[in-house]
């Protein structure tokens, strides 16, 4: 009898803890969309490795387990597994998958479960099914994979997702929304609450994922992919700055918008730079990525194919730069790391430590032959590195590293520089001669003598490349009308020598273009200076308007110096200076304005010509648009009532002018 009741207990204890087991199963199986998002804070692809007909077939080899040591190693959470199923699966029903095959995708995914990594495993490469979608054979063709994959894989845990097609260009949108429709429905009857990756057609841009019909169902991630800039990203030439930085911002931005309004957390499932991108740019190209993550809360999923998008060195199992910088950036980290060489034996290293609770800064350096170690360590407050220990014809990389208190090290994107034989800087006139006002400067004929002598620009590559690359300065050839002066940073600044012809005031008209008003520059010829100015949004980055200012002159030759004094950014194209008056100016008269007030606070604008006055516009200093007056008269009285005391740019339009005139309003 206790033998009985023994052998019964035993029973019932192995009762209870397989039902425990299957209930505590089914509570991991309900993990969320937006948990598994807030978990998955650092991914990478294992690209062109299960995508050619067989495996490894490109220029990686077969993948190995020892990859998944090396991602968990390394600070990864998140493992991206593109597969090619096509050319594993036969042409007929029931169009079964070699088992081989889904034998060694599973081998594969376990690798990475077994390691309490997050796992995404779609369908890549998938060509056929894109193209011929309309093929009710080869529709069938690819729900039958869905449905063996899901149900190969429905006890796995909840931290494999499934990711329905891979950029399905080829897809019409209302294909794309059916195709996604359909499969989720296979997907369901098998794995009803695992976590289920949707993309939008096309090349599954953000703009696709936006617009595309989002199935009903509580387990559902939105993904995008992102090579922008094209073509830096994904050829590796072209621009990268602020201008494309706005654009990214604006992008990420919309899509957290869309995100917030269908409850559905975002998976950035590839992003990355062409290696043959300029080195620096394609740093920050990555670190800008990791910030904008970070700051709008994708998981990302950064794109390792083993060659020119390589993050993982799989022949020597060990990682390039672009690592640390995916693992350990983050806003907090040390910004704007700038280089420049100094006579033949010294380079200077400058940035910003924007970390709070900073213990120490840390430079590490190396050459092209070697890997980063440890140079030099400042206190926090430190901001330059002057390096006396290089040799020229040598490229020299640096990176920052700020320690917090705790120990937690944040890393700058690195920079390298080429140590140069020293050439003395001396001044040139670009065109051979001064440039003669009145005339055109044109904003792209600077002087010759590089940074810090006839210019200063936040980094020493021309961006665009397209005039006088060779120099630090972002020239480009946007407006359709010559070269202009692009990504123009505070801070930033161009000198032309100029040789003014008669003394005199002269109205000079600043051709810019600008998306939005209120940046703000300086002109300064000589002894002469113009108060601070503002720019006028032009609505475009292709389109220049005018910002027009009196400024009086002296004879002779003199240099010029455009300061960029802050921002919303602008292109500068050029100046075109006309002669007003010559001889001494008229203190009570500015561009032939001049503006009183009546005693009842009216303001009063008389002209020196006759000339129809046809509109008056009221800005405020930072380029708003206050008011508009049509046909004022002569004089002109304009109420002032309604607008706050302070200083204003009165604009007055007549048919062959347009003149600008600074005044205070108020009491």
């Amino acid at each position: 009898m206790n033998t009985y009741r023994m052998e019964l207990n035993s029973r019932l204890r192995m009762l209870l803890f397989c039902v425990l087991t299957i209930l505590a199963g089914n509570t991991a199986a309900q993990i969320t969309p937006h948990e598994a998002v807030s978990r998955m804070k650092k991914g990478i692809n294992l690209g062109n490795t299960l995508e050619p007909p067989d495996e490894g077939g490109w220029n990686n080899g077969p993948a190995r387990e020892r990859y998944f040591d090396l991602y968990k190693e390394a600070g990864f959470d998140v493992v991206r597994v593109p597969v090619r199923w096509d050319e594993h699966t036969g042409n007929s029903s029931p169009y079964m998958v070699d088992k081989s095959w889904m034998d060694r995708i599973e081998e594969i995914l376990e690798w990475g479960l077994e390691r309490d990594l997050f796992i995404v495993v779609n369908a890549h490469h998938e060509e056929w099914i894109k193209e011929d979608y309309s093929n009710a054979g080869k529709r069938a063709r690819f729900d039958s994979i869905w449905s063996q994959i899901a149900v190969r894989f429905q006890d796995k845990s909840e931290k494999l997702i499934f990711e329905i097609i891979n950029e399905p260009k080829g897809l019409t949108k209302e294909q794309n929304d059916e195709l996604h429709q359909r499969i989720l429905s296979i997907i369901r009857k098998t794995n009803p609450t695992r976590n289920v990756i949707i993309q939008g057609n096309n090349w599954g841009g953000a703009e696709e994922l936006m617009t595309m019909v989002i199935p009903e169902d509580d387990y559902l991630i939105g993904s995008f992919h992102s090579y922008d800039p094209w073509p830096f990203g994904l050829e590796g030439h072209g621009p990268f700055g602020p201008i494309e930085i706005n654009a990214l911002k604006n992008k990420f931005s919309a899509v957290k918008t869309w995100a917030e309004s269908n409850n559905i957390p975002v998976f950035l499932g590839e992003f990355g730079c062409h290696k043959d991108a300029e080195y620096n740019l394609r740093m920050l190209h990555y670190r800008t990525y990791v910030e904008l993550i970070q700051q709008y809360g994708f998981t990302p999923c950064v794109w390792d194919d083993g060659g020119t998008f390589r993050v993982m060195e799989r022949a020597t199992s060990g990682w390039n730069e672009i690592k640390d910088i995916l693992i350990h950036t983050t806003a907090d980290a040390p910004g704007n790391p700038k280089l420049s060489n100094y006579q033949d034996t010294l380079i200077r290293l400058e940035w910003s430590n924007r970390l709070d609770d900073c213990d120490s800064i840390v430079i590490e350096r190396k050459t092209h032959i070697g890997s980063f170690s440890m140079y030099a360590t400042f206190p926090p407050d430190a901001g330059d590195l002057m390096d006396t220990n290089v040799f020229p014809n040598i490229y020299y990389y640096y990176r920052i590293i700020a320690f917090h208190n705790n120990g937690t090290g944040l890393y700058s994107q690195p920079v390298r520089i080429l140590m140069t034989k020293y050439i003395p800087q001396v001044r040139g006139l670009f065109l051979g001669e001064p440039l003669p006002i009145p005339g055109i400067v044109e904003a792209e004929h600077f002087d010759t003598g590089g940074e810090g002598l006839a210019y200063h620009d936040t980094d020493d590559i021309n961006r665009a490349g397209e005039y006088r690359p060779d120099e630090g300065v972002d020239i480009y050839n946007r407006l359709g009308e010559g070269f202009h002066i692009g990504d123009a940073m505070p801070g930033e600044w161009y000198e032309y020598t100029v040789a003014v012809e008669q003394e005199g005031e002269y109205l000079m008209d600043v051709h810019l273009a600008a998306m939005k008003s209120g940046g703000q520059f300086l002109v300064t010829i000589g002894e002469s200076s113009s108060d601070t100015l503002f720019t006028l949004s032009s609505g475009s980055w292709l389109q220049t308007n005018q910002v027009s200012v009196p400024i009086y002159l002296s004879k002779g030759t003199q240099v010029m110096r455009f300061s960029v004094i802050d921002e919303p950014l602008f292109n500068f194209d050029k100046i075109e200076f006309t002669l007003n008056t010559t001889g001494m100016r008229n203190p009570g008269m500015v561009d032939g304005l001049r503006i009183s007030k009546d005693p009842g606070g009216q303001l009063i604008i008389t002209q020196d010509d006759t000339a129809e006055i046809r509109m008056i516009r009221i800005y405020s200093m930072s380029g708003t648009l206050i008011q508009i007056i049509d046909h004022p008269g002569h004089p002109a009285r304009i109420s002032t009532c309604g607008i706050s005391t302070g200083l204003y740019i009165i604009q007055v339009h007549t048919q062959d002018h347009l003149k600008n005139i600074k005044t205070y309003i108020g009491s």
